[in-house]
């Protein structure tokens, strides 16, 4: 992939998730307002219902104080009739409303059969009620009751609400409802409407907004946020109201949107994790392909080396002068058997990395002395150290050495560790080897006084195919497969690998291996 493209499509990516994440944000507080628009709804509705019925079981109370009156009215509500009604107040205060209605009842008599003549007949019957009115100390005077409506008065319900409109008004608010009955009616209808958590307040306020006895303890009236009537007077204004306020609104708005909420949460979290890890995958797919691709010519490069030299010795093995020169044909040969050596090293790294990778690598485990693999690994390596003038410094403090492991992988580890002290110590190589218990492990310490690495380097060191550049330039040849391939048997032999270094002044790796329990 270029990498024009790859940062486009990234920019491109980025655009559209930005783009969801604000649709998301809209849409959700699109919800929060439908949710906030249905409880004001849902409370209005629940208070009106509250009001509806808190009066109507006022009126139940006259109705059946009443309802002989009633039965009356409606028994006779198709005969002709005539309702009156005055108002009269006693040398005590006491003010009586009486009603009257009085029914024409006909009837046809007949007189002659001959001439088919009749009489008709009329009696006249009247019916009284009388409803004693209490006191209103805020009125004047009491005027005659409004009573014509013929229809209302036929079935007696207009003559029963005035005469309750007239008692109750003069009632005190707290014998007319309490608290506990508008508190349990309002929770009922604030459930049947979805409003659970909202923790209402009530109080019953007067026509001019005061607060009366009926409310709840912490009720404050500088915070009213719903208010209807509750309870109107004779002339049809409003006596008193119905006021609320919630301590735990904002709840009560977000608890029904809470599964679109968490909803939409957990898939705009899904989209971005999405969304970072094919960035992500894409990056180590791009730097992966980088790296093969440095891996692959690297490698070409370094079969090229030794397959030229078998190419000329095997050219000079050709040469009949050499025929008769045993050391010379010896020599060609060795040199070709070396570079073969060397290329078969090569390729069994790669085999041995992809197998691990598939996780098909043959481990044979057994009891092995540690000390003894260190000392043996040591040994090749020392050679090719002599030879630059270096020296390696050995000491073996672990008294317990034996752990249960692979002694080809476990031998192999150490000697690709000593390879790369070696490699990376540009002057005279200075290598320690140290062996020691630290808890129940054996830890194999290797250290040198070389290049160094930075922390950045540190931190990519054992990773496949990673090699520390300087430039485009590799100063050390190799695959950038060593440290890789150790990494993955230690951990196979259930132990840890770290490394420790400082630019310019060395580099100590620690190999931790459990010891066989």
């Amino acid at each position: 992939m270029r990498k024009g493209f790859y940062k486009i499509l990234i920019v491109v990516m980025s655009i559209a998730l930005i783009g969801l994440i604000i649709i998301q944000f809209y849409w959700l507080n699109l919800t929060l307002k439908t949710g906030t628009d249905n409880f004001s709804n849902g409370v209005y509705q629940a208070m009106n219902f509250t009001t509806e019925k808190v009066n109507k079981n006022e009126l139940d109370k006259y109705y059946k104080k009443f309802s002989n009156i009633q039965t009356d009215l409606k028994s006779n509500k198709d005969k002709p009739q005539v309702v009156t009604n005055h108002v009269i107040k006693d040398s005590l205060g006491t003010t009586y409303a009486y009603v009257t209605r009085y029914v024409v009842e006909k009837s046809m008599l007949p007189v002659s059969g001959e001439y088919n003549d009749s009489l008709t007949r009329a009696n006249i019957y009247s019916q009284e009620r009388v409803f004693k009115i209490n006191k209103d100390s805020t009125s004047k005077g009491i005027p005659n009751l409004n009573l014509n409506l013929e229809q209302s008065l036929q079935d007696g319900t207009f003559t029963l609400e005035s005469a309750a409109r007239w008692d109750a008004g003069t009632t005190p608010i707290d014998k007319r409802v309490s608290y506990k009955m508008l508190d349990s009616i309002f929770k009922i209808e604030l459930k049947n409407r979805g409003i659970l958590q909202a923790d209402p307040q009530l109080a019953v306020l007067t026509k001019d907004s005061a607060i009366t006895v009926v409310k709840s303890k912490d009720f404050d009236p500088n915070k009213v946020e719903f208010m209807v009537p509750l309870f109107l007077d004779r002339n049809d204004h409003v006596q008193y109201y119905l006021a609320a306020n919630f301590k735990n609104r904002k709840l009560a708005i977000i608890a029904p949107t809470v599964p679109v909420i968490s909803l939409t949460f957990i898939l705009t979290m899904i989209i971005i994790t999405v969304f970072s890890l094919s960035i992500y995958y894409m990056q180590i797919q791009r730097k992966s392909s980088e790296i093969k691709t440095d891996f692959i010519n690297n490698m070409t490069h370094e079969f090229k080396t030794p397959i030229a030299t078998i190419n000329i010795a095997s050219d000079a093995l050709r040469n009949e002068k050499i025929y008769n020169d045993p050391e010379k044909v010896k020599y060609y040969a060795d040199l070709i058997k070396q570079e073969n050596k060397r290329m078969n090293a090569h390729v069994e790294m790669v085999l041995r990395m992809s197998k691990l990778d598939r996780n098909q690598m043959d481990m044979n485990f057994q009891e092995v002395n540690l000390n003894g693999v260190v000392q043996k690994s040591v040994e090749p390596i020392r050679f090719i150290v002599e030879e630059r003038n270096g020296t390696i410094f050995e000491e073996y403090n672990a008294e317990h050495s034996f752990v249960k492991g692979d002694p080809f992988h476990l031998e192999n580890i150490v000697i690709n560790v000593l390879d790369n002290a070696r490699k990376y110590s540009p002057n005279t190589p200075d290598i320690k080897v140290k062996t020691y218990n630290k808890e129940n492990n054996f830890i194999i310490e290797i250290s040198d006084k070389g290049m160094g690495m930075s922390p950045n380097v540190l931190k990519k060191i054992f990773e496949q195919f990673y090699r520390e550049e300087t430039g485009n330039v590799h100063n050390v040849k190799g695959h950038g497969l060593g440290l890789a391939y150790v990494k993955k048997i230690v951990q196979l032999h259930g132990g840890q690998v770290w490394a420790e270094s400082t630019p310019g002044k060395g580099s100590t790796f620690f190999i931790k291996i459990p010891l066989k329990s």
